[in-house]
């Protein structure tokens, strides 16, 4: 895909802060640190227990099936965490760390049981893998799992959060979109995997590709706008509200930077008014 100056990348997570309130869009995705040029972002347990996760079985999948053991996730994981101890991670305290931290080994133990995942080898695609909506809208994601089915594809979300996704969610919706692209196909299953509380994986419907790109490109013509006029305010018509008080927070210098994560060119904040922390650090 060619370089486009012009183009407005969207994705699950940035028409999620759209929706939620476009100063939170704009504070996310649009917003730079004057000093470093990199977006900003609030790190807290529930993210650092995501991302830890994440991160683990991405580069355990990545592994020879010969070398998935469960020795090696473990050290795996034991080094990601590292990254996120402390108030790296947004903890209060040891305990309140231990605790999340035991939550990810259940979820790797729940994962390590299954064993498809230990012997299967996943189908190859970009890390930001891009779809064209026309426009200059170009969508975007980060597919966890993703392996042939038949003479189709089936695509594996990896679920950390104690919620169940809604029946509207556009995050599966939007990775068959770009599988459909990428591959030029229409035989495509999608699944989430709450890896909290669930042994097996759930289907999920594949929508109308065609009607729910429509959707989208919709959806994406307001955010271009936006951008175009920055138009940017508050959802709720005030200086801020729940969804965006705390990252307009960190805007206006009243976070703690606590990590700079190159891979995804951000600075990690906490807000120290938050933090009771016995740490050593």
């Amino acid at each position: 895909m060619a370089f486009n100056p012009d183009a407005v990348y969207i994705s699950p997570s940035s028409l999620g802060d759209f929706d939620k309130c476009p100063q939170l869009y704009f504070l996310r995705n649009v917003y730079r640190s004057p000093g470093t040029g990199l977006k900003i972002q609030i790190i807290n347990p529930a993210l650092a227990l995501g991302s830890g996760v994440h991160e683990a079985i991405d580069q355990f999948v990545k592994l020879e099936i010969k070398d998935r053991s469960k020795e090696k996730l473990e050290e795996i994981f034991e080094i990601v965490w590292s990254g996120f101890t402390g108030e790296k991670g947004g903890f209060v305290n040891r305990e309140e760390e231990k605790e999340y931290k035991d939550r990810g080994w259940a979820m790797l133990d729940r994962f390590f049981a299954n064993d498809h995942f230990k012997a299967t080898t996943q189908i190859k695609t970009p890390s930001f893998p891009k779809a064209e909506l026309g426009d200059d809208l170009i969508l975007t994601g980060k597919l966890d799992w993703i392996e042939g089915d038949g003479d189709g594809f089936h695509i594996v979300d990896f679920k950390t959060g104690k919620n169940d996704e809604k029946e509207d969610s556009m995050q599966l919706p939007i990775y068959a979109i770009l599988t459909s692209q990428i591959f030029k196909t229409d035989k495509i299953k999608t699944s989430y995997w709450y890896l909290d509380r669930d042994d097996e994986l759930r289907d999920f419907p594949v929508v109308d590709m065609e009607e729910f790109a429509k959707t989208l490109k919709q959806k994406g013509m307001i955010i271009k706008l936006a951008r175009q006029t920055k138009s940017f305010v508050c959802a709720r018509g005030g200086e801020s509200c729940w969804a965006c008080k705390d990252m307009l927070a960190i805007k206006n210098g009243k976070g703690k930077l606590v990590t700079i994560d190159a891979a995804r060119k951000q600075e990690n904040y906490i807000l120290p008014k938050e933090i009771k922390s016995d740490l050593p650090f």
